[in-house]
């Protein structure tokens, strides 16, 4: 998804929101952003945590209007992530949404609880895995006022690598990691060097912009650009065009 898919008062909001991500200092700061992202699409509640690469261990976590027993209840008492929408997102790092008022589904299915045990209408979460590949943020957002649809999903995918990044820059933040896991220094001179190119059409990226969309502006074609993101996608060792943005900001490949 790509920021063209957007309305321009959407656009306008999520540049707010990234430009917020990129100077934050404190966590009071950083629950300012969660704020404005809750008047970009609505959701009452929102949390993110910070652990393993697979969240084996939750380090550090924000909460903005989910209840404690339900933070009980996907958290356990060890910090494992125990719930269902994260393990999906474990095995496909694609945005996942559930949402019980439009599409019902039988209320036994283990894959909705604890959600339905908690009345919540939707629940839509994503997460970013670092470029160390050895912690991730997983962010969760429950009680959109609308029905989930591809904008939302855009959003997500476009706002979780800033989100991440602005997260795990947190002193506080910093602190727990270490002290949960070796969050040691990657050698990023194992990774190849990005060409001026690339690191164009990187920028593009960073910006939200579709394949399509950085052509237009290059004077190159689709295609071509297709074949950029891949090399960078490849070369940053990262899993999609989100986590290569992401990747690429802790590495300051990007001037913001």
């Amino acid at each position: 998804m790509a920021c063209s898919s957007l309305s321009t008062m959407s656009k306008l909001e999520l540049f707010t929101i990234i430009e917020a991500c990129t100077r934050l200092k404190t966590e009071d700061e950083f629950k300012d952003v969660l704020e404005k992202v809750k008047n970009l699409f609505g959701p009452e509640m929102i949390a993110c945590g910070v652990g393993g690469v697979r969240l084996t261990k939750v380090a550090s976590i924000i909460n903005l209007g989910f209840s404690a027993d339900f933070i009980a209840a996907i958290i356990d008492t060890t910090g494992r992530m125990r719930s269902p929408l994260f393990h999906r997102w474990v095995e496909s790092q694609l945005p996942q949404t559930l949402d019980f008022k439009h599409h019902p589904i039988h209320p036994t299915l283990n894959s909705i609880t604890p959600y339905l045990d908690f009345s919540l209408c939707n629940v839509m979460s994503h997460g970013v895995i670092d470029f160390s590949q050895r912690y991730a943020t997983y962010f969760g957002f429950a009680q959109i006022p609308e029905r989930i649809g591809l904008h939302h999903i855009s959003l997500l995918e476009i706002l979780a690598p800033h989100l991440h990044v602005a997260y795990t820059r947190l002193d506080s933040v910093k602190k727990n990691l270490l002290s949960t896991i070796d969050a040691g220094c990657v050698n990023h001179g194992s990774m190849q060097t990005l060409s001026a190119r690339e690191r164009e059409v990187l920028r593009w990226l960073f910006v939200g912009k579709s394949n399509w969309d950085i052509g237009s502006i290059l004077n190159i074609s689709e295609n071509t650009v297709k074949n950029h993101v891949q090399r960078i996608i490849k070369k940053l060792n990262a899993n999609n065009r989100q986590h290569a943005v992401a990747k690429a900001l802790h590495m300051e490949l990007i001037e913001l």
